[in-house]
């Protein structure tokens, strides 16, 4: 079996994994810095995979990940989500509307689902006008 470790790491990048490890707000983002830190302090994966509680694999791929792309190769990418039940234009309505009655979410829903005819909960609405600063 072969052992592999990160390759030594600069003063810089080490301050800027032991700061993603210890203050970041990601679990997950901290958790592959903390892999890469363990790696540079002499640990080998199958210890890495015990402390972490992680595949040998997941340890390699978080390396792989390190080695092409520094930080930034560690952070989790983009995922497609639900799409929007409403179109930008229905937003705007939306907005209109909890204009003219800032404090009837409940009648909002109503006129906007009777205008759209697309049916949302009253949190979905808040979510919405959340998103738009409101």
């Amino acid at each position: 079996m072969t052992f592999r470790f990160v390759p030594s790491l600069s003063d810089t990048d080490l301050q800027t994994l032991m700061a993603t490890y210890t203050y970041g707000v990601k679990p997950a983002l901290r958790r592959r810095a903390h892999a890469i830190v363990l790696s540079h302090q002499g640990h080998t994966i199958d210890q890495i995979c015990k402390i972490l509680s992680v595949t040998r694999e997941t340890v390699s791929l978080w390396f792989d990940a390190w080695e092409a792309q520094g930080l930034d190769g560690l952070r989790d990418k983009p995922r497609a989500g639900r799409p929007a039940i409403y179109s930008d234009a229905e937003r705007e309505r939306l907005l209109e509307l909890v204009q003219e009655q800032p404090h009837q979410l409940k009648a909002v829903q109503a006129r906007l689902q009777q205008e759209t005819g697309k049916g949302a909960c009253t949190m979905t609405l808040k979510r919405a006008l959340k998103k738009s600063g409101v």
